[in-house]
C-alpha cells in the first residue's frame, strides 16, 4: 500500500486538531465550572437540569409568595393587637357606665369618651396594607371596607379572601373579610343576647340570657316577648329566618318583680321591671343554626326544634328535606328537589315511615346525618320544610351598630326619669354582651391569624429544604470535578505535544531522508 505525503501531513493535521479540540473543550470546562459546556455533552442530564431549575424557579417564587404572605399577615396581626387593646378600653368604658351614681354630665362625657373609641375603631377597620390595599375589604382592596353610609357604619368590600400560593398545593388568605371580623360571632359559638325594643314603656329590664339545656328542642330559635299587660306576655318563636315556628301565652309574671322566665326548648332570662302592655323584648342566638325548619301548614299545636347535624361528615350544606305526617301516628321524609323545594309531591320518598307520638318529644332522623326533635299535636297533610339557613339570617352583630346605640343613649338624660333609666339599662346590657361577642371573635380572628403564620414559617422550612436538594441535584449534574478535568487537562496538554512531535517527524520524512539513511 502507498501512502502519499498529503496523507501523512493530513493524518498529523488531524490528529493535532483533534488533541486541541479536546483541549479547548477542557479548558471551557475548567474556566466556567460546568461540566456541560453544550447540552450535547450529556443530553439526558442536560434535559433534567432544565426540568430541575424550573421547580427550583417555583420555589424561589413560592418563597417570595409567603414573604408577601408574611407581611400582610404580620400587618393584620398588629391591627388586630390594636383593635382588641381598643376593646379591653372599650369594654371597661361599658362597665363604668353602669355605675348608678353617674350623673347626666358624667355619662355624656363617657359618651364622647366611646365616640373617640369609635373613629379609632373605624380607622383601624378600614386599615392598609403596605402596597396600599385595605385589609379587611376582602378582594376589592381598592376601597374603603367600612364607610358611612346613611349615619350607619356599612360594609363595602366583598366576601372573598385574597389567597397566595404559598406551595405548590396551599393556597393561604393574606388577610380577611371585614364582616368576618367586626360583624360577626366566632364560628361555633353557641349562646343567646337579649334586647330591647326602643320604644318600650315600662321600666323592665332584661338581663343576659342563659341555655339550660344544650340539647333543648328551641336552643337556635329566637325567641319575641311581647306584654300584652303588667302580667301577661306571648311569646313568639322564630327560627334564624324569621319564619314563625310558633307561640304561646303566659299569665305568670309579677309586676315590680325580678323573675326568671322559663322559654319553652332549654332557654331561660331573666326580667325585672313593671312592664306596660306594647313592651317587646327579644332573645336572639348568636350564632344562626345551619338548618332551619318551618312548617308549611298551621301547625298549633306542635313544638317543632332545630335541626341537629349528628354526623357533620354526610352532611350535604345544600340538602333540604321534606317531613309530611299522615294524622294517624306516622310520617314520612322527603328528600327535595332544590328547583321545587316546597312541592312535596315532587320530593323523592325516604323509606320507611316512621311512627310519630304526640304526647312525647320525637327524634325524626334524616338523611346525610341530620335530626329534628318535634312534639305536640299534628293532623293530617302537616308539612314541615327542613332546608339550609341563608347566609343573611345570622344575628346582626355590627359593633359600630352597637357602639352608636350606647353612645347615644349616655347622651340621653336619664336621672330622675325611670323609663328612660330602664331604657339606659336595656342598651347597655345589650352592648356588653354584643361586644363580649365581637370581643371573643376578633380573638379567634387573631388566634387564625398566628396559625396561618405558623403554617407558613412550616412551609418556609420546607421549601428551603427543597431549594437546598434542588441545588444539589444541579450540582451533581452540571458542576465540574476539578480533580478529573486537572488529570484529563495534563493528559490531553501530553497527548497533544506526542502530536505535534510526531508530526514534525513525519514532516521530515522523505524518499531522500530514508535513502540517506
Amino acid at each position: 500500500m502507498r501512502i502519499s505525503s498529503t496523507l501523512f501531513f493530513q493524518t498529523g493535521l488531524n490528529s493535532i486538531n483533534a488533541q486541541q479540540s479536546d483541549l479547548m473543550h477542557l479548558y471551557q470546562q475548567v474556566g466556567s465550572g460546568r461540566r456541560m459546556v453544550t447540552p450535547a455533552d450529556d443530553p439526558l442530564s442536560a434535559a433534567q437540569a432544565i426540568n430541575i431549575r424550573q421547580s427550583q424557579s417555583l420555589n424561589v417564587r413560592f418563597g417570595e409568595n409567603r414573604g408577601v404572605l408574611k407581611q400582610n399577615l404580620g400587618i393584620e396581626e398588629n391591627t388586630l393587637f390594636s383593635v382588641t387593646t381598643l376593646l379591653q378600653d372599650i369594654k371597661t368604658r361599658l362597665i363604668e357606665a353602669g355605675n348608678g351614681t353617674m350623673s347626666d354630665a358624667d355619662r355624656a362625657t363617657l359618651g364622647n369618651v366611646l365616640s373617640s373609641a369609635r373613629t379609632n375603631l373605624l380607622g383601624l377597620a378600614n386599615a392598609t396594607d403596605g402596597s396600599g390595599q385595605y385589609l379587611f375589604s376582602g378582594a376589592r382592596g381598592d376601597i374603603p371596607p367600612f364607610q358611612d353610609d346613611n349615619g350607619s357604619i356599612e360594609y363595602k368590600g366583598d366576601q372573598f379572601q385574597r389567597l397566595i400560593q404559598a406551595d405548590q398545593t396551599r393556597r393561604i388568605a393574606g388577610s380577611d373579610v371585614g364582616t368576618d371580623v367586626f360583624n360577626r360571632a366566632a364560628p361555633g359559638t353557641t349562646g343567646y343576647i337579649s334586647g330591647a325594643d326602643i320604644g318600650n314603656g315600662g321600666t323592665v329590664v332584661v338581663s343576659r340570657p342563659a341555655i339550660t339545656d344544650a340539647h333543648g328542642s328551641g336552643v337556635g330559635h329566637t325567641y319575641n316577648i311581647e306584654f300584652t299587660s303588667e302580667s301577661e306576655y306571648t311569646v313568639s318563636v322564630t327560627d334564624a329566618d324569621d319564619n314563625p315556628i310558633y307561640s304561646y301565652d303566659r299569665t305568670d309574671y309579677v309586676p315590680g318583680s325580678t323573675e326568671t322566665l322559663n322559654l319553652e326548648g332549654g332557654v331561660q332570662v331573666a326580667i325585672s321591671g313593671t312592664p306596660v302592655g306594647g313592651d317587646k323584648f327579644v332573645v336572639e342566638p348568636i350564632s344562626a343554626s345551619p338548618f332551619t325548619a318551618v312548617p308549611q301548614t298551621t301547625m298549633a299545636g306542635a313544638i317543632i326544634g332545630t335541626p341537629r347535624v349528628s354526623d357533620s361528615a354526610l352532611v350535604n350544606e345544600n340538602s333540604i328535606f321534606g317531613i309530611q305526617f299522615d294524622g294517624a301516628g306516622q310520617y314520612s321524609v322527603y328528600r327535595m328537589n332544590p328547583n321545587d323545594p316546597t312541592n312535596i309531591t315532587a320530593g323523592t320518598l325516604v323509606p320507611p315511615p316512621a311512627p310519630y307520638v304526640p304526647g312525647d318529644l320525637n327524634t325524626i332522623t334524616l338523611p346525610d346525618g341530620m335530626s329534628l326533635q318535634m312534639t305536640g299535636a299534628v293532623t293530617a297533610m302537616d308539612t314541615v320544610i327542613v332546608k339550609p339557613t341563608p347566609a343573611t339570617a345570622n344575628t346582626n352583630l355590627n359593633i359600630f351598630d352597637t357602639l352608636d346605640r350606647i353612645i347615644a343613649s349616655l347622651e340621653n338624660p336619664i336621672q330622675g326619669d325611670a323609663i328612660n333609666s330602664a331604657a339606659f339599662q336595656n342598651t347597655l346590657a345589650s352592648a356588653i354582651q354584643r361586644i363580649d361577642v365581637n370581643y371573643n371573635n376578633v380573638l379567634t380572628v387573631r388566634a387564625s391569624v398566628g396559625a396561618r403564620m405558623n403554617e407558613i414559617d412550616a412551609i418556609d422550612a420546607n421549601g428551603s429544604l427543597r431549594g437546598l436538594g434542588y441545588s444539589s441535584l444541579l450540582s451533581k449534574m452540571e458542576d465540574l470535578d476539578y480533580y478529573s478535568a486537572t488529570a484529563q487537562l495534563q493528559l490531553r496538554t501530553s497527548a497533544l505535544e506526542a502530536a505535534a512531535l510526531a508530526f514534525r517527524k513525519i514532516q521530515g520524512t522523505s524518499l531522500f531522508n530514508m535513502g540517506s539513511n
